[in-house]
């Protein structure tokens, strides 16, 4: 009985390892876009209460492009954090 035991998983685990085989190189054949888009480089300004007052800050800026506001964490006084992308 303990036998058959061995054989079984010594046969399952070389299907596994079989099945990975096959599998890794099916996942290195995906293709990479020939045009590549460099990611924007957000910067965190400060945090604001309101998003109005957030937004209000973002759209005043003269130092980036662009801005977002984002959700702040559960503490108080940080509900909204703006982020912008510097020119």
């Amino acid at each position: 009985m303990m036998n058959i035991r061995r054989v079984l998983y010594s046969v399952l685990a070389g299907g596994a390892i079989a099945a990975g085989a096959v599998a890794v190189p099916a996942a290195q054949a995906v293709e990479v876009p020939a045009t590549v888009v460099a990611a924007d480089n957000w910067e965190y300004v400060g945090d604001f209460f309101w998003q109005s007052d957030c937004h209000a800050a973002g759209a005043a800026g003269t130092k980036w492009t662009k801005y977002k506001c984002v959700d702040g964490s559960a503490f108080p006084g940080d509900d909204y954090e703006l982020w912008v992308v510097y020119k």
